[in-house]
């Protein structure tokens, strides 16, 4: 529970600086730059090493690769979406099940490598040790 208010604050207070920065500095693009700041990894890394050490933050950084990918896959998306829609909420839905699909695939597409190789040169996830 204390590792759950930790991730809710910090990540809450990221999205709020982020939102003031953009919100403040003359170029809106480089403010965007602030909607992808990694405040909830650094909290998960953090709290998933001293909870349950290396080896858990370790596979909570691999997937986070994939949920990464996933995000590129969401800013394209989405922004090809308001760009050729104009709908920002239409958007943002299309955008997230792009995010969400992604990111499996991507996951996916390891899990598959891993088992062909054997699980060698520390690329399996979790799941691929059975």
């Amino acid at each position: 529970m204390k590792s759950l208010v930790i991730k809710f604050l910090l990540g809450g207070i990221a999205v709020v600086v982020s939102y003031i920065i953009s919100m403040v500095i003359p170029w809106k693009e480089f403010g965007g730059i602030f909607a992808t700041f990694p405040a909830v990894y650094l909290v998960s890394m953090y709290l998933s090493g001293l909870e349950f050490g290396d080896k858990v933050a370790m596979y909570v950084s691999r997937g986070a690769v994939f949920g990464m990918m996933g995000v590129l896959a969401n800013i394209i998306v989405t922004w090809l979406m308001l760009t050729y829609t104009g709908m920002w909420f239409i958007s943002i839905l299309v955008g997230f099940i792009a995010w969400f699909i992604t990111a499996m695939i991507v996951f996916e597409i390891v899990e598959l490598v891993a088992r062909r190789r054997g699980g060698e040169h520390g690329r399996e996830t979790q799941r691929s040790h059975g």
